[in-house]
């Protein structure tokens, strides 16, 4: 009785204060602003050229002659920007007209060299006496020196333009969309649909926005191809990628067709953060391999910064993560999960003492038997043989943002003990097979060898040691410069230099780096190597496990907001701090490490262990 009258009270404020409205205007009007500067600079770029190059289409040419020809040099605050202006003559029909128009756009810019280059052709051909001006024979005053069309421009106008207004369009989206807490929980009572369902949305309307804009130019740009203006080539890139996009978002929405909707329904609604969070889906399509994981992610989103160092932070404040339970119930599974939240962490939305807002994700992933003729997808798991001759099984992933708050409430499904028990044994198992795939251990005697080899963390490395490489090159070439007369490149060439040598060396540290340690009842040694190379060695006393150690040495958060601890086991011995293992990923997984060796210090090693 005491919950269900708590309930009535929460919805009954919930009702009240969704009649407020949940629509965020100044985000909308912070949008709109994106998309109309995108549609300006599109129109006045790409659209204003394209609708001049088609009105003059019909324009006749006639002899000029130029009484003035200026390259003219813009210098800015850091870029330096050209545009020609000349004076010329014609005749037509019978009368002379003077004109300054050179080029089909005006301004100044450097796209491209099409100003240097258009001030030489000019001048070479007033040299020769080859100047023709293209005359609007209705109205004889309009004229251009040039009127050749700027693939370079439109190929800037039509990308900067096209992204401004797909974010413009998508913050006034979110903007209109957003909901208050007691919205999104009564949201929350017809199911929350899936992060995935519209994903492919906005790659979906990047494409089409390319798409278009791209169509225009088409006629011109072929025209141009004619004239041997081979730079034409760069627009087609707009159709290229506008189509690419396309067909990629259709493929994530067939994806997500092949298994179906899955709205989650939160219990209790909402999460409580000091009792539970959980709820369940329903899987209408295919059988799963094996009971999926689930984790529980709460994050921090917040901005720093204004104008272009504005930055957008997704900070993992608390994770964890279990397995679901699937109970079979009309002709499909019902997959229930449930976690146990701290009471000290925040709810859903804006919260006291955090800046931005808080979000609550739910994650799942497994894999997913069915009908092979659903499965027709590349994102297969092709390792995985078919299950007779019409099943095969495919990744699954979902993701649900849900609204948490802070309170007591339990979930009215609780996972069977001996479900819980059987998960917790699976975790323990699967800690020490990850324990010892990610670290080399051998025994020989009481002795037992860990080997943190290199080559470990190649992607990121590579990008160091790329990355290093890339300013050693630039800096060379600053230095290079400063060395022929330009003195105040000395400096900045010496900065890029000393710093792109110094990440190219932590990138090919970390590219190299492996450690090897010994690990004997009441001592530890260590080696230190760089490509197979010694570098140093340490070893000292240890009379007690508590001399054991783990630490966090980086956290790195994927795309999805799920948060990996990569941890280092290091022992305190004779005052010195001796590495034992490092790079190790997965809590769970350092943690069962770190037992393996306290049972050597002790002198308990299961040999089955190792």
């Amino acid at each position: 009785m005491t919950a269900s009258s708590s309930n009535a009270s929460t919805t009954r404020g919930q009702t009240s204060d969704s009649s407020k409205s949940g629509k965020s205007w100044g985000v909308v009007i912070f949008g709109f602003i994106f998309f109309a500067v995108g549609f300006a600079v599109a129109a006045f770029t790409a659209g204003n050229n394209l609708m001049r190059y088609f009105e003059s289409e019909s324009w006749v040419a006639v002899p000029a002659t130029i009484n003035n020809l200026e390259l003219n040099t813009h210098y800015g605050d850091d870029s330096v920007t050209w545009s020609v202006e000349a004076l010329y003559q014609y005749d037509f029909n019978g009368r002379t007209y003077q004109n300054d128009r050179v080029a089909l756009g005006g301004g100044s810019d450097n796209i491209g060299d099409f100003w240097p280059s258009l001030y030489a052709r000019l001048d070479a051909e007033q040299e020769n006496g080859q100047v023709y001006a293209y005359v609007n024979p209705e109205d004889p005053q309009r004229a251009y020196l040039d009127r050749s069309l700027r693939p370079e421009m439109l190929l800037f106008g039509g990308i900067f333009g096209a992204i401004f207004m797909l974010v413009g369009g998508g913050i006034m989206y979110m903007g209109l969309r957003t909901k208050n807490t007691a919205e999104n929980i009564n949201s929350a009572r017809n199911g929350i649909a899936s992060d995935q369902r519209g994903s492919y949305k906005i790659l979906l309307a990047f494409g089409i926005i390319f798409l278009l804009v791209s169509l225009p130019a088409m006629l011109p740009v072929m025209a141009a191809l004619q004239d041997g203006e081979w730079a034409g080539l760069l627009v087609l890139l707009f159709p290229l990628i506008g189509s690419g996009a396309i067909f990629f978002a259709l493929r994530m929405r067939k994806r997500y067709l092949q298994i179906g909707q899955t709205l989650f329904y939160p219990d209790p609604l909402p999460g409580q953060a000091g009792g539970q969070v959980g709820g369940y889906f329903h899987l209408t399509s295919g059988e799963w391999v094996k009971p999926p994981q689930v984790r529980l992610t709460c994050v921090h989103i917040y901005s720093t910064g204004s104008g272009k160092e504005s930055k957008t932070h997704h900070d993992v404040i608390w994770q964890n993560k279990g397995r679901a339970y699937c109970e079979p119930n009309n002709g499909g599974f019902d997959v229930h999960t449930v976690f146990d939240v701290p009471a000290d962490l925040p709810g859903t939305g804006s919260q006291s003492g955090y800046r931005g807002r808080i979000q609550w994700n739910l994650q799942c992933e497994g894999i997913v038997s069915v009908a092979a003729s659903t499965a027709r997808n590349p994102q297969v798991d092709n390792s995985r043989a078919m299950r007779g001759d019409n099943r095969q099984d495919v990744e699954f992933e979902r993701s649900w943002s849900i609204p948490v708050a802070k309170g007591l409430q339990a979930s009215s499904f609780q996972m069977p003990a001996a479900d819980q028990e059987a998960w917790h044994q699976q975790q323990r198992e699967d800690a020490r097979e990850s324990a010892a795939e990610q670290i080399s251990m051998a025994t020989q005697g009481e002795t037992l060898h860990l080997d943190s080899k290199s080559g470990r963390s190649n992607g990121m490395a590579l990008g160091m040691v790329l990355f290093g490489a890339l300013f050693d090159g630039v800096g060379i070439f600053l230095l290079y410069l400063a060395s022929q007369g330009e003195a105040m490149l000395w400096l900045m060439g010496s900065v890029f230099l000393l710093a792109g040598l110094l990440v190219t060396w932590f990138g090919l540290f970390w590219l190299g780096r492996s450690l090897e340690a010994d690990v004997t009842p009441g001592e530890v040694r260590m080696v230190r190597r760089l490509f197979g190379l010694s570098l140093y060695q340490r070893s000292g006393r240890i009379t007690s496990v508590s001399q054991l150690h783990l630490d966090v040495g980086l956290t790195s958060t994927d795309h999805r907001g799920i948060q990996t601890e990569y941890f280092t086991l290091w022992a305190e011995a004779d005052g010195k701090k001796i590495k034992l293992a490092e790079g190790i990923e997965g809590r769970e997984v350092a943690e069962a490490l770190k037992e393996q060796v306290m049972a050597v210090l002790t002198r308990q090693l299961d040999a089955e262990l190792i």
